[in-house]
C-alpha cells in the first residue's frame, strides 16, 4: 500500500468500522442459512426472503444404492433438511433415502450441482422444474456417449 499512498484516499474513516460491517454480515449469514451454496440472489429477492415474503421451493430427492450410507451420514448438511429412510431389502439394507429441503429459487442451480454428483443413484422428485432439469442432464449424458 505504501507505494500507492499518493493515489489512495480515505473516503470515510468511520464508515467501515466493525459495528457497520456486522449488520451486512448478519444478513449474509441468514441468507446462507436459508439457501444452498454461496449465491445470495438479487437485492430484491434478498429483501423478500429476509422479510419472509419469498416462497421457498419444496425440493425432494431420492437417493439409491451406493450413496444411501453417505446421505444418511450427512445429518448436518443443512439446518432444515429432512432425511427419511425408505423400505429395507431382504438383507436389512435401506433401499432408498428421501432427502427433503425447502430452498429459495436462487439455490436450485447449486443444489442441482450437488445432486448431479450422484447422477446414477438419484432421482429428483420435486419441484417439476428441477425434475426436468435433472432428466435433461441424463439425456444429454446419454447423447454424449452415443456419438
Amino acid at each position: 500500500m505504501n507505494r500507492f499512498s499518493d493515489y489512495c484516499e480515505i473516503i470515510d474513516s468511520e464508515g467501515r468500522g466493525l459495528a457497520v460491517q456486522e449488520h451486512p454480515l448478519k444478513i449474509a449469514q441468514k441468507l446462507l442459512k436459508n439457501g444452498w451454496g454461496l449465491l445470495l440472489g438479487k437485492p430484491e429477492q434478498q429483501q423478500a426472503e429476509l422479510q419472509g415474503q419469498l416462497k421457498l421451493e419444496k425440493v425432494k430427492v431420492r437417493f439409491f444404492e451406493k450413496v444411501v450410507g453417505f446421505i444418511l451420514e450427512g445429518d448436518r448438511r443443512h439446518p432444515r433438511q429432512k432425511i427419511k429412510e425408505g423400505p429395507r431389502d431382504s438383507f436389512g439394507k435401506v433401499v432408498y433415502v428421501d432427502y427433503q429441503i425447502d430452498l429459495p429459487d436462487r439455490s436450485l442451480n447449486e443444489f442441482s450441482l450437488w445432486v448431479n454428483r450422484y447422477m446414477d443413484s438419484v432421482q429428483v422428485l420435486s419441484p417439476p422444474s428441477l425434475v426436468e432439469k435433472h432428466r435433461q442432464a441424463g439425456r444429454d449424458l446419454i447423447d454424449r456417449y452415443s456419438l
